[in-house]
C-alpha cells in the first residue's frame, strides 16, 4: 500500500511540474507586459517620436524567444506577433512598408532592470530581403520594490537619433 501512495505521489509530482514551469514563465514575462504598457502610453501621450505615424492602434512585435506570452490588447493597442511565418504576409498587406517593433531582454544598469523597445521602420525588398531602419525607441526602466516584492517602473527614457 505504502509504495503505491509513494508512485501517485510522485505521478502527480510529475503531472502539474509543466503548469507550475509554466506559471513562472507567465511571472517573469509580467515585466515585458508592463514595459509594453509604459511604451504604449508613451505613444499616446505624443512624446515618443513614433506616435505620430499613422492612427492605426497596431503593434507589430518581433516574437522572441525569452518572452512566453502577451496579451492580444494593451492600452487600446492590438499587439500583432510577428513570426517567420507571417513575416512576408504582413509585409504585403502594408504595401511592403511596416513599423517593425523589437523588445530586447531584459538587462541590467546600475541595480535597475532595463527593457528596450524599438520600433524600426521596415521594408520588404524583393520577394526575401528585409530592411530594418531605427531612427528612436523606449527604455523603460525597473527598480525592485522589497515591500512590495516586485519591479516597479523606476522611468521611462525616449530617445531619438
Amino acid at each position: 500500500m505504502f509504495r503505491l501512495k509513494k508512485y501517485i505521489f510522485f505521478g502527480l509530482i510529475i503531472a502539474i511540474s509543466p503548469f507550475i514551469a509554466k506559471a513562472q514563465k507567465r511571472e517573469t514575462d509580467k515585466i515585458y507586459w508592463l514595459a509594453l504598457d509604459k511604451y504604449t502610453l508613451a505613444l499616446d501621450a505624443g512624446n515618443h517620436p513614433n506616435s505620430n505615424i499613422g492612427n492605426e492602434k497596431v503593434i507589430y512585435l518581433q516574437k522572441s524567444d525569452y518572452v512566453d506570452s502577451i496579451p492580444p490588447l494593451i492600452n487600446g493597442y492590438s499587439i500583432v506577433l510577428i513570426t517567420s511565418k507571417n513575416q512576408k504576409t504582413l509585409y504585403k498587406q502594408h504595401n511592403r512598408n511596416l513599423i517593425h517593433t523589437i523588445m530586447l531582454p531584459v538587462a541590467v544598469q546600475d541595480s535597475m532592470l532595463y527593457i528596450t523597445i524599438t520600433p524600426y521602420i521596415g521594408q520588404l525588398k524583393g520577394n526575401r530581403h528585409y530592411f530594418l531602419s531605427v531612427s528612436e525607441g523606449t527604455t523603460v526602466y525597473f527598480k525592485f520594490d522589497p515591500g512590495k516584492k516586485q519591479f516597479l517602473t523606476d522611468k521611462v527614457k525616449n530617445w531619438g537619433i
